[in-house]
């Protein structure tokens, strides 16, 4: 089996972690051309390793976690759902979105000059899919915590359910940050 089998059998094969960068935010474009400049364009990527060592990519994540972890809060406040999909017709993070968008979870992963947005889909795809809730209302609302050294009166009107905010499903496999691997 050559080396290009190998990997399409076991895409982790010849990768080996070196940082662990965590949250990207604004950043993210400044470090992608500092990895891509140190290890090569394609030779380094991002993935999630768990508490137990696993390696999770972010189709994992968002199903795994982001996903579930909505649709249980949601199942245990009903009346917080019922309030967003009477009120809202979808959810948006940093940037405004259309609605393919906003039910997409690759629409707005990894665009150049986008930031990730990706917990709002998850939110927007719970309330919909997960409790059978269609949003039915006018305006959109924006899911995205308030910057710490502002009044919570000027953050955005969905900071209650920010990922922060939400309990993760599964404690025991998220480690501290995320990991990208990169080959030998």
């Amino acid at each position: 089996m050559n080396k290009q089998e190998m990997e399409s059998k076991n895409p982790l094969v010849n990768w080996r972690t070196v940082e662990r960068p965590g949250y990207l935010g604004k950043r993210k474009e400044i470090e992608y051309a500092r990895w891509n400049n140190q290890y090569g364009e394609g030779d380094w990527r991002l993935v999630w390793e768990t508490a137990k060592g696993e390696t999770w990519f972010y189709g994992d994540v968002f199903w795994k976690i982001y996903v579930p972890g909505y649709t249980i809060y949601f199942l245990g406040h009903l009346d917080e759902a019922e309030y967003l999909t009477k009120e809202f017709s979808y959810a948006y993070d940093k940037d405004m979105i259309c609605r393919n968008e906003a039910f997409d979870p690759n629409a707005l992963y990894e665009k150049t000059g986008r930031p990730n947005q990706f917990h709002n889909v998850a939110f927007n795809i719970a309330l919909e899919y997960g409790l059978g809730l269609s949003f039915q209302g006018g305006r959109l609302i924006q899911v995205r915590e308030g910057k710490p050294e502002t009044s919570v009166e000027t953050w955005p009107e969905g900071w209650r359910w920010s990922p922060g905010r939400i309990a993760t499903v599964r404690p025991d496999l998220i480690p501290v940050s995320s990991t990208p691997f990169f080959k030998n």
